[in-house]
């Protein structure tokens, strides 16, 4: 699994606009950046997420090469791991900070656990 998503490739008269025409005619309403998707998409986007490596999440080497010495090579493991299992493995400071990594890339933990062990 690549950690960077695809990138879109439109061809450049699609990007072009006519000189007299914007291509918005209309402001996006207020709710325009809410998305909503249905909880079995949801689901299938945290199963994708799980099987991304460690390598996708922001972490420092000495965190990474840590946590893939004790076997955590997938987010689902992290995610999985209960707070105070990983703050057994790993000692605290890099439990946080993967938690906090995992926030950073949009999910949480699966036991729904503090930052804190």
């Amino acid at each position: 699994m690549n950690c960077h998503s695809d990138q879109l490739h439109t061809p450049s008269s699609a990007l072009a606009a006519s000189p007299s025409k914007p291509l918005h005619s209309d402001p996006a309403p207020a709710s325009a950046g809410n998305v909503s998707i249905s909880p079995e998409t949801y689901a299938r986007l945290l199963s994708l997420a799980d099987q991304a490596p460690l390598e996708c999440l922001p972490l420092t080497s000495r965190t990474l090469a840590c946590a893939k010495t004790l076997g955590y090579n997938q987010i689902g493991q992290i995610r999985s791991t209960p707070n105070s299992r990983l703050f057994a493995d790993l000692g605290e400071d890099r439990a946080e900070e993967l938690q906090r990594a995992l926030y950073d890339f949009g999910v949480r933990p699966m036991q729904g656990g503090e930052l804190s062990g």
